[in-house]
């Protein structure tokens, strides 16, 4: 007897800190039978067009596009878009939004405000990309628990997928520098973890991270949200819920072994966190 385990972790183990969520708001497949055009018309929201079968003409802010079987356009609020359609194309229409969030409470722009249309095209997995569609229709059309949340979902496997086909030129600054904030979160909450045990000082974390304390104090709140010395606790109180309630360890060990000045300080922390006491399971 054999037992053949195959581990996959995800690349990076942070927090996931602040995040992109695109919500879903809905979709169409559009067949077309003779041909027509559709008026020229300004977006509120982004659209993303997947080509079944092309060619698939449309006007974008002034240019003449032609999209092959495959490729997806992506418009973008303020957008103006103007379909040419043909008799036998075949494409999905698919409407999401980019809501603000914390922690600066603005939205994030997919795409710098000097991308030109053609930087707002790319080619990617067709059948892959068609499940998604068939998935999302699935969710709508059966309407059972937790459609809403299992069609955001896969709206952002979908649209992270894009993203990454996408010409990195087009792409606006914040999403730009996504790949480097997630290594920057990992370095940052591997440093972090270290400490758990203990109370280090914002200046010892930002020596071991080779940066200024007030870089890291920056980082954290951009990055994170929070500032390093709640991010350190947050930390430490979550691990201590997984000892508490998975580990069968005493208030004053997890006390002790995550580095709070006594139980009566831990408890009182745990509380204020978490709205009971850590003898509560």
């Amino acid at each position: 007897m054999r037992v053949i385990k195959e581990r996959y972790h995800r690349p990076t183990q942070a927090d996931t800190g602040i995040r992109v969520r695109p919500v879903f708001d809905d979709f169409h497949r559009l067949r077309m039978e003779g041909n027509f055009e559709y008026a020229a018309h300004r977006h509120a929201n982004y659209e993303l067009i997947l080509v079944e079968r092309g060619p698939y003409r449309c006007r974008l802010n002034g240019t003449e596009l032609a999209l092959a079987r495959g490729q997806i356009l992506v418009v973008k609020p303020g957008d103006t878009h103007q379909d040419h359609l043909r008799h036998g194309q075949r494409h999905y229409v698919l409407h999401f939004r980019l809501p603000a969030g914390a922690p600066r409470g603005v939205a994030v722009e997919l795409f710098r405000p000097d991308a030109t249309p053609r930087m707002q095209i790319c080619r990617t997995n067709h059948a892959r990309d068609v499940l998604f569609m068939r998935e999302l229709r699935l969710e709508s059309e059966q309407g059972a628990a937790h459609a809403a949340a299992v069609q955001d979902s896969l709206l952002e496997a979908l649209f992270w997928r894009t993203v990454r086909d996408l010409p990195a030129e087009g792409l606006g600054a914040d999403i730009r520098r996504l790949p480097q904030d997630e290594a920057m979160r990992e370095r940052i909450g591997t440093v972090i973890e270290r400490h758990l045990r203990g109370n280090p000082t914002v200046r010892e974390i930002a020596r071991e991270l080779r940066i200024s304390p007030r870089h890291l104090t920056g980082l954290c709140r951009r990055l994170f949200g929070d500032s390093p010395a709640r991010l350190l606790l947050g930390l430490k109180l979550r691990r201590a819920e997984e000892m508490l309630r998975y580990g069968d360890r005493r208030v004053k060990e997890v006390s002790e072994a995550l580095g709070f000045a006594n139980p009566f300080h831990f408890s009182r922390v745990f509380r204020r966190h978490h709205g009971r006491s850590p003898s509560q399971r």
